[in-house]
């Protein structure tokens, strides 16, 4: 997952669904939900390699935000 140097809070943030993972479930242990996230980080960070969502990193959707 990326790193942000900080938090989000009193800014913009726009987010873009593009394709599903996983559906919602309880875990016996929070390592188990651990483990999963982990594995779901890694399924979207090869998911968004693929030529197809290339044109989203640079849509002007998620490069511009509203000013105050």
């Amino acid at each position: 997952m990326h790193q942000f140097p900080h938090d989000f809070y009193g800014h913009h943030l726009k987010i873009l669904i593009l394709g599903f993972i996983r559906k919602e479930l309880d875990y016996v242990s929070k390592q188990a939900l651990i483990d999963d996230i982990a594995t779901d980080i890694e399924v979207a960070r090869r998911s968004l390699a693929r030529s197809t969502y290339e044109r989203y990193r640079t849509d002007p959707y998620l490069k511009t935000f509203p000013t105050a």
